[in-house]
Formats: C-alpha cells, structure tokens, sequence
C-alpha cells in the first residue's frame, strides 16, 4: 500500500485534518478535512489539488480529533497520535512529530 493511499485510510477512518507543503509555495496549505486519491500519481484535498504527487513536498497530519456533540455540550477531543503512528510504522512509512502533528516526507 503507498504513502497516499495509508493516509486516505487514515483520513477515512478518523476524523483528522490533513496539510500539505506543496514544493513550489513558501507556505503549506490550509488544513483540510478529506483527503483522496482521485487517479494514480496525484493526490487532492479540500484545501488543495488535484496536486501530482512529486510537488508534494510533506504531508501533515493533526491527529487531534475534534468531534461535535451538540450545542449545549462542549467539543470533544480525540488524540489519535498513537494509532496513526501505529498504522504508519506497520506500512514501514517514515513519519515525525513536528510540535504535536504528524509529518511524512514525500
């Protein structure tokens, strides 16, 4: 399984907030709900994309899960950082915590 299709995974399964560092811009792009893989060699989120997969530079995951209950009730949150870590170490993708998100070189 590639690099792109472990996060779509990830993504599908847990409510995290994707970021990339696209190679050609100085900052990285906003946060992004959904992630996927529309054809082979490119990759896409609400925030970027259709994006060919070597102008990627990094991905970055938040794996903080923020999960709305209802309007009398405050958010709940969800530390995923121990399962996406899991996953991603199972895949033998090379990740590191840069101030509590997760990245993965591309």
């Amino acid at each position: 399984m590639s690099i792109e299709e472990t996060i779509q995974d990830i993504d599908s399964a847990m409510g995290i907030a994707i970021r990339a560092k696209i190679k050609e811009d100085d900052v990285p792009s906003n946060w992004s709900r959904w992630f996927i893989i529309p054809v082979p060699g490119y990759v896409e989120a609400s925030s970027f994309g259709p994006m060919p997969r070597r102008e990627i530079q990094w991905l970055e995951i938040d794996p903080i899960e923020i999960k709305h209950i209802g309007r009398l009730v405050p958010p709940k949150s969800i530390d995923h950082t121990t399962d996406i870590l899991q996953i991603l170490d199972r895949a033998s993708i090379v990740s590191e915590i840069i101030e509590g998100r997760i990245r993965i070189a591309f």
